[in-house]
């Protein structure tokens, strides 16, 4: 049987009492018409699962016990921060999921100087309530334990200066003086705790902000001979350091 999976508030869980609200207790009651005495999972963002029995549903409260607390097991254990260049359309929306289900801990959107997106919008009221949805919804369906982050975005040279020191930072490009991921990953020497990855609009980035990566200390890799689109390339290289660094084992 499918296990259902929400992140709550964490004051909806109160010792052994849980209470959910509006608009979970519609979804839990009317949409997936769950019943007393069903088992559900509730999550409080911070790394804790709690394994519920229902008890009273209705449309507006339901009401349950928590029968067990743990922590799930699901989280890489490298903090992954995907500064990605916004994309036109649902494209964006897609690199948001998927990053979501291959566990990516931060989205940091960029504006760029190819970027078609620009910041003439308010994106805090229409944008990023929708991304949170999404990345919720995502890391419910994944079984994440931690609900990744949506930051509001910022041009490009703001993600530079905010590059944390000791953070491995990658950027795949088509520029020259590229090397393979394999190989940046063993310039370090040790396992990163923190990775940046930086990926660019459709048009790539352009040479200044690459030059001025550089001067971050940020690595300049290719992942192959094809062009990949830019929602592509994101997560390919968060697959391919998964695979690397062990965490798909």
């Amino acid at each position: 049987m499918h296990e259902h999976r929400f992140f709550v508030p964490r004051e909806w869980i109160q010792g052994s009492h849980v209470r959910l609200e509006a608009p979970l207790a519609h979804q839990v009651a009317r949409v997936l018409r769950l019943r007393p005495g069903r088992q559900i999972v509730l999550l409080d963002g911070s790394g804790w699962a709690y394994r519920v029995e229902l008890g009273r549903v209705s449309a507006t409260l339901v009401e349950g016990k928590v029968l067990a607390r743990f922590a799930p097991k699901t989280e890489p254990s490298v903090r992954f921060v995907l500064c990605q260049a916004l994309l036109k359309g649902k494209h964006f929306d897609w690199v948001l999921q998927k990053g979501t289900e291959l566990g990516v801990k931060v989205f940091l959107p960029l504006f760029t100087r190819h970027g078609v997106v620009r910041g003439d919008e308010d994106f805090a009221k229409t944008k990023l309530p929708r991304w949170q949805r999404i990345v919720q919804e995502a890391a419910e369906q994944a079984g994440r334990a931690v609900l990744p982050e949506v930051r509001l975005p910022v041009e490009f040279p703001l993600a530079c200066q905010v590059l944390p020191e000791g953070a491995l930072a990658l950027m795949p490009c088509l520029q020259e003086g590229t090397v393979p991921l394999r190989e940046a990953l063993a310039v370090e020497g040790k396992r990163p705790r923190e990775v940046w990855i930086f990926v660019g609009p459709e048009g790539g980035f352009a040479k200044e902000e690459v030059a001025l990566a550089r001067q971050r200390g940020v690595h300049l890799v290719s992942l192959g001979p094809r062009v990949l689109r830019s929602e592509t390339a994101a997560l390919a290289v968060m697959a391919a350091l998964l695979y690397a660094l062990g965490e798909m084992e």
